[in-house]
């Protein structure tokens, strides 16, 4: 596995941009598996989270309501809150470090394109986050700070401009580098561009439907996440909209 070499604030937040982030994802990916260049396919996320990143997958449910996708423990615990579906109660549940919980609702069919981002999302915490949640540990009155980073479906950043380290809290820095990561991952940044080298881009509607559809059937994501990817790679303008 390539380890990056980060440069961390003092708070243990990685500092590193947006486009190196893609870089690193790409690095990774081609890593991994060196053929997703060549021939632009889906990744095996599942794989390159559990074989690749070393970072053991359980099931669980984080929620009764599935607010939370997806958790990455970064220090053993006997007290992980879960809900016990059976019985209708909340529970805790040991994990060991390193370990990334998936709440129960992603483990469907209908739901293949949110667990893959929610793995390559978890993923980005177990490698650049590490050092922040540690080091926050005892920081507060909650015995669980730092030992776990839970993800919650209804996470927003409230400042779309990214492009400034100190525009973002640590937690809103967190969730958005831990997002970058996944889309570099699932759609990396060569393999988006090659796949589309052949359309001359025009920006038009049907173009940008048109790729988005590409991109989602290629790599296996939601549209909306190859919609999202296109603007993070400056394919289409940031104020364009989703196609109906």
């Amino acid at each position: 596995m390539f380890k990056p070499e980060l440069r961390y604030s003092r708070s243990g937040m990685p500092i590193i941009s947006n486009e190196e982030i893609d870089t690193l994802g790409e690095r990774m990916a081609v890593d991994f598996d060196q053929t997703v260049l060549l021939n632009p396919h889906p990744i095996d996320i599942e794989r390159f989270v559990e074989k690749y990143l070393k970072m053991p997958i359980e099931f669980m449910y984080l929620s009764h309501c599935g607010v939370y996708l997806g958790t990455t423990v970064f220090q053993t615990t006997d007290y992980l809150p879960v809900f016990i579906p059976e019985d209708k109660c909340a529970d805790y549940a040991h994990v060991e470090a390193g370990t990334v919980v998936i709440d129960g609702t992603l483990d469907d069919e209908s739901q293949e394109h949110r667990l893959r981002f929610t793995l390559g999302h978890e993923g980005g915490h177990g490698v650049f986050h590490p050092t922040y949640f540690l080091n926050t540990i005892g920081s507060c009155d909650r015995d669980d700070t730092g030992i776990y980073v839970r993800c919650r479906s209804d996470f927003k950043i409230s400042r779309r401009d990214t492009t400034g380290f100190c525009s973002l809290t640590d937690t809103e820095r967190a969730e958005q580098q831990a997002n970058r990561f996944s889309a570099a991952v699932l759609m990396p940044r060569s393999a988006v561009r090659i796949l589309l080298a052949s359309r001359q881009n025009n920006r038009t509607d049907m173009w940008i439907a048109t790729a988005i559809s590409q991109i989602s059937d290629t790599f296996n994501v939601s549209k909306e996440a190859a919609f999202y990817r296109l603007k993070d790679l400056k394919i289409i303008a940031n104020d364009a909209k989703m196609p109906i």
